[in-house]
């Protein structure tokens, strides 16, 4: 026969009143420190300030979700969506964050890489059928289950995305350089606001096509409000800076900058 297994000796300790109430105390405490934690994620389904980025929110929400409780992964999730949340203009990139207070370098390439990823078909068909066509061939185009609304400063937004997305305003427009016509059309980071943050004024990042043969050329710059000239202005084939500061000034026009 096998021999019989030797049973475990057990110790109790008897805690005394004091050092019960304390442990029951910070169990309380933990389980209120949880359900604050779970508070402040469920407020990253609520819109953003603005309203672009309300879609950052849900990232930041599913990946704070994820995380074990009060862990620094949690709080770093959390820290950025409310960042985001508060953000007073419309996130284009994870450098673009890293200004805001709470976010980091791990969350910034987090927004980079929804900001790539996210399906935006449906919203550029629309404003491009906007463009040719109209509003209402526009709005003929959509499937039933896209979302259209306003965000607080009246724009139209379609599944969460403005014509701002694809078009600097007052893109796309005609030129003409040296008798020859172009289409001027791209995208602008634009703050309205004087400040010291690299986003100061505008950015804009788009393409001169040759009317006649649809040929492209890649055409850029930087602009602050403070600041004499374009900076970082760059384009491709054999234009004249002069031309091209007029475009440059041509794009501007279209936007305002007040002092903070």
């Amino acid at each position: 026969m096998p021999p019989k297994k030797k049973a475990k000796k057990t110790q109790t300790v008897s805690l005394d009143k004091s050092t019960q109430a304390k442990m029951l105390r910070d169990k309380a405490s933990a389980f209120e420190a949880e359900a604050t934690v779970e508070e402040r994620i469920h407020e990253l389904l609520e819109s953003a300030k603005v309203y672009e980025n309300t879609f950052l929110l849900k990232v930041f929400h599913e990946k704070a979700s994820a995380e074990v409780m009060l862990s620094h992964k949690k709080k770093a999730y959390l820290d950025a969506g409310f960042a985001i949340k508060e953000c007073e203009h419309q996130i284009w990139s994870g450098e673009h964050a890293l200004e805001l207070k709470g976010v980091g370098k791990s969350s910034a390439s987090l927004i980079d890489k929804a900001l790539e990823e996210r399906p935006v078909g449906v919203a550029e068909k629309f404003f491009d059928i906007v463009n040719g066509k109209g509003v209402r061939e526009a709005y003929a185009s959509l499937p039933k289950d896209a979302e259209i609304t306003l965000n607080t400063d009246g724009v139209l937004l379609v599944n969460g995305v403005g014509r701002a997305h694809y078009h600097a305003r007052g893109c796309p427009f005609e030129t003409e350089i040296d008798g020859v016509k172009y289409i001027v059309d791209g995208t602008a980071e634009y703050d309205e606001f004087v400040s010291d943050d690299a986003y100061a004024g505008l950015k804009f990042s788009g393409t001169l096509t040759y009317l006649k043969n649809k040929k492209e050329y890649n055409f850029s710059f930087s602009y602050e409000i403070n600041q004499e000239g374009y900076e970082e202005l760059d384009w491709e084939h054999d234009f004249e800076e002069n031309d091209i500061d007029l475009i440059a000034d041509e794009v501007v026009g279209n936007y305002w900058f007040a002092p903070r």
